[in-house]
């Protein structure tokens, strides 16, 4: 949610959406995006519709396509549980979440008061929260969305799928909304997930097919579900007009307010002219103030502007773009005469930001900054079959490190992940984990025991949380 000082927008926005095609075609090629599409909705009128590029390797995407919106989903989650807590089944601040989902508990008891959905959750128990201390700054966290999800489906009485479609999509006449990856393949209208290895790849077309992953997301209530950008933003109208639809309350007035209050602080220190010197994070919801999602192989924006009644969504079929923040912020200036204080779809900005996040991207696949100085000669204590061995996680699951005969050389495999190991220094080795939407060197630093013998190993998957893992040990034959 974006308010605006709003200035008189122009009377007719004609000239200004007559060009938006062309501008929002150049947009695409120029920050190499296989596909996408734009809906615009003013004063509760679908004003634009469009879309632009591939869908897939030869049908065009359409306004109709649907695409997984990621984690605009998790608003969706939170205006679910919204409507529990207007019929008084469940409450915002007062009772502990296990209450409601007993599978629910933490490794520390103070945070637990505040391979299915319920089986991940139970695992949470195993889980090293890096700080303690509840902070007023947001701790961006999809499984305790997951959380959030499944204690309401709980309440309800119903899986989580069903709680958003029965309290969601149907009353507001989603028809295009649904979760999980398979359910969307079998639409007669959906985007394949796309990559690339570098901006110049993007630019020219050359794109990597991401696949349809047969099993829904564990975490579903943080990002799995789908729909396409009229529906995405009909659902932000409804938000805007506090749960309102067609001249009718469909959600509960009071609820919608409450996740559209800043709940806490985004650390974002290098705000852009125009905006609010902080940003807030409502439930589900960036607040922001203007002038006054992502899932590997897509990316989707949805921003509205309560002042000017105005909605703007915008979806992708590849997850490595800044084009939606910019494009958001163009259309405002556009529709509602504001002036241009930002050039937003130059060279220096969209583009030159995206070129930025592959590179990003490149310098993570050597290490980024996480790997300490390479000390050379320093071999490791142990030979390379002692190494070898599966490696458990109660969360993770396991890492398997293989001893390849032929050349010598260990592998690792973890569930579809499958790399060679190099040894860097000591007992620290480096995984390359390259697959669809996964693209990471990974530190793994083997643990000895006082026995001398390897009993774990250490590494870092993502939100720099260190993870152990203990080695089994080999059953002897009698």
């Amino acid at each position: 949610m974006t308010t605006t000082t709003t200035t008189p927008a122009p009377q007719d926005n004609k000239e200004f959406l007559a060009n938006l095609p062309d501008v929002l075609e150049k947009a695409r090629t120029d920050g190499g995006i296989p596909g996408m599409s734009v809906a615009i909705l003013h004063k509760g009128e679908l004003v634009f519709a469009q879309g632009f590029g591939k869908r897939n390797r030869s049908d065009p995407f359409t306004k109709e396509t649907v695409t997984h919106i990621a984690s605009v989903s998790k608003a969706f989650t939170a205006t679910a549980i919204g409507e529990l807590v207007a019929e008084g089944k469940v409450d915002w601040n007062k009772t502990p979440v296990s209450e409601y989902l007993p599978e629910f508990q933490l490794k520390d008891p103070v945070l637990t008061n505040s391979r299915t959905p319920k089986e991940l959750i139970k695992q949470l128990r195993h889980v090293d929260i890096p700080s303690s201390k509840m902070t007023p700054f947001m701790n961006y966290n999809n499984i305790l969305y997951a959380v959030a999800g499944e204690a309401a489906a709980n309440v309800a009485g119903v899986s989580y799928p069903e709680l958003i479609k029965n309290r969601i999509f149907e009353p507001l006449g989603l028809r295009s909304a649904g979760l999980s990856h398979l359910e969307m393949a079998r639409q007669p209208n959906y985007a394949m997930p796309y990559d690339a290895d570098s901006f110049d790849d993007a630019r020219n077309g050359i794109f990597e097919e991401g696949f349809i992953d047969p099993i829904p997301m564990s975490d579903a209530p943080a990002g799995d579900i789908f729909m396409n950008a009229m529906d995405l933003a009909k659902w932000g109208r409804v938000i805007l007009k506090g749960g309102e639809l067609d001249g009718k309350q469909v959600l509960n007035k009071k609820s919608i307010q409450e996740t559209l209050k800043a709940q806490s602080i985004v650390n974002d220190e290098e705000r852009r002219p125009g905006f609010s010197p902080t940003l807030g994070y409502g439930l589900g919801w960036m607040l922001d103030s203007y002038k006054g999602g992502s899932n590997p192989g897509y990316q989707s924006n949805l921003a509205f502007f309560p002042d000017d009644d105005l909605v703007v969504a915008h979806l992708t079929n590849i997850d490595v773009t800044e084009l939606p923040f910019s494009l958001l912020h163009y259309i405002a200036d556009g529709m509602l005469g504001l002036p241009t204080t930002i050039e937003w779809l130059s060279d220096e900005t969209a583009v030159q930001e995206t070129r930025e996040s592959y590179e990003e991207v490149a310098k993570d696949l050597e290490g980024g900054d996480d790997f300490p100085e390479r000390m050379e000669n320093q071999p490791p204590s142990h030979t390379l079959a002692d190494y070898a061995g599966v490696y458990t996680h109660p969360v993770y699951d396991t890492i398997t490190i293989r001893l390849e005969e032929e050349d010598a050389s260990l592998h690792l495999k973890m569930r579809t992940l499958d790399s060679k190991v190099e040894h860097y220094h000591f007992e620290l080795f480096t995984a390359l984990l390259r697959e669809f939407g996964v693209k990471s060197l990974v530190p793994l630093t083997f643990v000895t025991a006082n026995n001398g013998r390897v009993e774990g190993l250490r590494t870092v998957l993502d939100d720099d949380v260190v993870l152990e893992f203990k080695k089994e040990e080999k059953e002897e034959a009698q």
